[in-house]
């Protein structure tokens, strides 16, 4: 998988893309993480990972253990609960909003970035049509930007309705052992 995550981000880097990836495995995912934040930053970009609290102890201790100082002071962690339900809800507009905010320094600055974001949500009236209605949002921000950002879903949790949506405002589509693109006009 090292291999097809580095063709990805040298296939995207001058145009972005938007990767939506269906895990089920919990360590090939922070690994396929990890292979990302390696790519990014021999690119020279800068990595915003937003990640849950059970994952992030060992997403860090992988951080510590792989890249110098220097190279850790280009990855920047955000708390997912914190990002997708910052007002108690997944409220898009919010999202969008904190997601613009984080960006900005480095878009403005002409800073090189990369993100990748664990995508979770509270059980909620209409969930699946409101990350739906974010990632389309998402989905045309970030061409706006040329950014690469990978969307981190437990496949679990995605049922069909929801994996449809998801496809249908995305590039790619990453598994945990595969990456392939996604061609959205023949998406229903």
């Amino acid at each position: 998988m090292r291999k097809k995550i580095q063709d990805l981000i040298s296939t995207v880097k001058e145009n972005g893309a938007h990767i939506f990836y269906s895990f089920e495995n919990e360590e090939k995912y922070v690994d396929n993480l990890i292979v990302y934040v390696t790519a990014a930053i021999g690119l020279g970009n800068h990595v915003m990972i937003i990640e849950n609290d059970r994952i992030m102890p060992e997403l860090q201790k992988r951080i510590k253990a792989e890249f110098d100082k220097e190279q850790q002071e280009m990855i920047h962690t955000i708390n997912n609960y914190e990002f997708y339900c910052y007002r108690g809800n997944f409220n898009k507009n919010t999202i969008l909003s904190y997601l613009d905010n984080m960006l900005s320094p480095f878009l403005e600055n002409n800073i090189p970035i990369q993100t990748w974001a664990h995508v979770e949500w509270r059980d909620q009236e209409q969930i699946y049509q409101n990350l739906g209605d974010y990632e389309k949002e998402a989905d045309a921000m970030l061409q706006a930007t040329n950014l690469i950002t990978i969307c981190g879903y437990d496949a679990n949790r995605v049922p069909e309705s929801l994996k449809e949506l998801l496809l249908d405002s995305h590039d790619y589509y990453m598994t945990d052992d595969n990456i392939v693109r996604i061609d959205r006009k023949s998406i229903i």
